[in-house]
This record gives C-alpha cells, sequence and structure tokens, in this order.
C-alpha cells in the first residue's frame, strides 16, 4: 500500500513532525486509514532507529523501537510489537523467514523518500523540544487561567 505524502522536503517533514510531536496517545491504526500521510512520515522517522547495512535480532529490533517509543515516537499509543509488525507490513524492515533477523527493507516510495529527507535530523530532540514547548504553553495558559478574575455569581 503507498501513502502519498505532500511534502518531501526535509524543512516541511520536520515541521510536520513538530506537530504532530506535541499530540498524546496517537493510535497508528487510525492514522493508517484517517491521515495516511501522517502514518507515512511517523513510519519514516521511526526507521531512523535503525542503522542502514546492518542486521539486527529481534531483541535488538525490540530494543531499538522501545528507545524510539521513548524518544521520538513518543506520541504514539502502540507497544513496540506492534510498531515491529508495522514497519514489517509496510516494508521498512524486512525480516528473514525465521523471524530472526531484522534489516532495512524496500518500503514504498513515499515512505523511502521521507527516510531520505529526514537523514542527518535529531529527530528525538526535535520531539522532545515540541514537546517541552508545549507543557511551558500549557502552563502558562493554566497559569493565566488561575489568575482570571471571579465572575459576578
Amino acid at each position: 500500500m503507498e501513502f502519498a505524502l505532500t511534502a518531501t522536503n526535509q524543512q516541511d517533514l520536520l515541521e510536520r513532525l513538530r506537530t504532530l510531536a506535541i499530540r498524546q496517545r496517537m493510535s497508528l491504526g487510525v492514522m493508517h486509514s484517517a491521515a495516511p500521510a501522517d502514518f507515512a512520515l511517523l513510519m519514516a522517522a521511526a526507521a531512523h532507529a535503525f542503522a542502514p547495512g546492518r542486521a539486527y535480532t529481534e531483541p535488538e529490533v525490540n530494543a531499538c523501537l522501545r528507545a524510539w517509543l521513548a524518544g521520538a515516537g513518543a506520541m504514539l499509543d502502540v507497544d513496540h510489537v506492534e510498531l515491529r509488525r508495522w514497519l514489517v507490513d509496510t516494508g521498512v524492515l524486512a525480516r528473514d523467514g525465521f523471524g530472526r533477523a531484522y534489516a532495512h527493507g524496500a518500503p514504498g516510495p513515499a515512505i523511502e523518500a521521507a527516510v531520505r529527507s529526514l537523514a542527518g535530523a535529531d529527530l528525538a530532540a526535535l520531539v522532545r523540544d515540541a514537546r517541552g514547548a508545549e507543557a511551558v504553553r500549557r502552563d502558562a495558559r493554566r497559569t493565566q487561567w488561575a489568575k482570571r478574575p471571579e465572575s459576578p455569581g
């Protein structure tokens, strides 16, 4: 299945990822059908958890995905097992016939273009900074709300 991304340049993709980063508990299943471009972007971002040209055992893949979900994938409501399945199903990761070795796969053109466009970006820092800035904005709004004058009642 191919996903259309309207932007393939790094700056536009990073800005969209920054927007997605401030969300909470996003479901990949819902995104897959409701927001296929965002789904493709997140699959491409997750691909960066793995070094090109290296084979991984399943425990290594699981460790990489857990770390990615704690950092750049923090907006997702998914465990490493479900994410691994999505990555294999979309071709981002290829698995040997025995399920013992994983490596970069051959995703569709949109995901592959996004993988290339995101190269070199510190996605974990981008997500951490976006989430931190959003927390500051929320705290400021909360403070303003608490300072509002009581309405006569």
